[in-house]
C-alpha cells in the first residue's frame, strides 16, 4: 500500500530552521511536465523539522503539488522535505518512473475537464481514488524506460530549436 505524507514550512523568520541538510521544496521549485529534475535552492535544519509540520520523506516518492500549481509533480530518489502544498507518495509498489508519468497524465485530463474554474487544490482522499492503468511491473519498467526516452529526445530538438533560432536573424 502506498503510504502519504504531508509537508509544513518552519517559520522563515528563524534562522535556526533554515540552511540544514534536508532539503525542502516548495511548489514553484516543481516545473510544469518535468517529472525527474528538480532544482531544491532550500534545506531545512533537524531543529526545523522537529519544530514544525515538516516531515522527512523517504526516498523514491512522488511529491504531487495540491495547492497552488495543482497538477505538477516530481520523482525524488533522496530523502526530502516539503512546504504544505503536496502530499508526497512512498512506499511505491509498481516502477516508479512507470507511476509518475500515469500520474500525472491523469491529473491533466482531470485539470483539462474543470478548465475555466478556479481550481483549488486536490484533496489526498481525490488522490488516492485516481485509478491508474497498472500493468505488470515489467511492463511499467518498459513503458517507463520508453517514455524517459521520448522525454530526453524532446528536450534535445527543443534545445536544438532554441539554438537554431538564436544564431538566425530570421527569428530575431
Amino acid at each position: 500500500m502506498t503510504t502519504t505524507i504531508g509537508g509544513g514550512t518552519p517559520s522563515t523568520s528563524n534562522p535556526a530552521y533554515w540552511d540544514g541538510e534536508i532539503p525542502w521544496i516548495q511548489s514553484s521549485n516543481v516545473l510544469e511536465d518535468t517529472l525527474f529534475d528538480v532544482d531544491i535552492p532550500k534545506a531545512i535544519t533537524q531543529k526545523g523539522l522537529e519544530e514544525s509540520a515538516a516531515q522527512i520523506v523517504p526516498e523514491n516518492s512522488i511529491a504531487v503539488v495540491t495547492h497552488v500549481g495543482v497538477g505538477k509533480l516530481i520523482y525524488l530518489p533522496f530523502q526530502y522535505s516539503t512546504s504544505q502544498d503536496f502530499i508526497s507518495l512512498c512506499g511505491l509498489k509498481g516502477d516508479a518512473r512507470y507511476t509518475c508519468y500515469a500520474l500525472w497524465k491523469r491529473l491533466q485530463e482531470d485539470l483539462h475537464i474543470v478548465q475555466g474554474s478556479a481550481i483549488k487544490g486536490i484533496t489526498k482522499e481525490d488522490l488516492l481514488e485516481k485509478n491508474l492503468p497498472m500493468p505488470s511491473v515489467e511492463e511499467q519498467a518498459q513503458i517507463g524506460v520508453l517514455f524517459s526516452q521520448l522525454d530526453s529526445l524532446i528536450t534535445l530538438h527543443q534545445r536544438k530549436r532554441l539554438s537554431i533560432r538564436q544564431r538566425s536573424p530570421v527569428w530575431s
